[in-house]
């Protein structure tokens, strides 16, 4: 039997991520379960991308994310876990990358929590993606996205690296 993140909301709003629906009550119960947990995320705050993105993640493995999204610009584009679900004022209200380490800013292998790299729109403005993520969790408290927003940024992201040129590529002004 899945367990889907529409099992664990509540109806009062969450300290923890901003969410109008709280989860917290219930993530230990997800957390000791054996069922695969599955959390569904519709992207719905732009006139132009839509898409449905779906965190899956069986006990003791990493978090699978898969994902079709359609309207973007062909290219490269920042992907992203942000602190809080409130998306009423867009990326201002769902506050910074989710980074509960307090670790520099990098891609999926070396950043932090809410760093997801970028993912690749071709020239139809289509993106199928499919990651597996060691670090971000559907179970536990500290690494838990459920309620947390995702942010898929108009411009490449620069991996932490120290920006992009004219032309859109990464500047690499880190040393090594």
């Amino acid at each position: 039997m899945d367990m889907r993140a529409t099992d664990l909301i509540k109806d009062n709003s969450c300290p923890r991520t901003r969410a109008t629906e709280c989860s917290c009550s219930t993530i230990k119960t997800v957390t000791e379960s054996l069922d695969t947990v599955i959390a569904q995320c519709d992207l719905q705050h732009s006139d132009t991308v839509k898409g449905t993105i779906l965190f899956i993640q069986a006990p003791g493995t990493p978090t699978l994310i898969k994902g079709t999204v359609s309207g973007l610009e062909p290219g490269d584009h920042g992907f992203h876990i942000h602190e809080f679900g409130d998306m009423s004022k867009g990326c201002e209200s769902m506050g910074a990358h989710y980074n509960p380490d307090n670790v520099d800013h990098g891609n999926e292998d070396s950043g932090h929590v809410g760093d997801l790299g970028n993912i690749i729109a071709d020239e139809n403005g289509n993106c199928v993606q499919s990651i597996k993520d060691k670090y971000l969790q559907l179970r536990g408290y500290r690494y838990n996205i459920i309620g947390r927003s995702v942010v898929i940024h108009k411009e490449m992201d620069d991996l932490g690296r120290g920006g992009l040129d004219s032309t859109g590529k990464i500047i690499d002004k880190k040393p090594g």
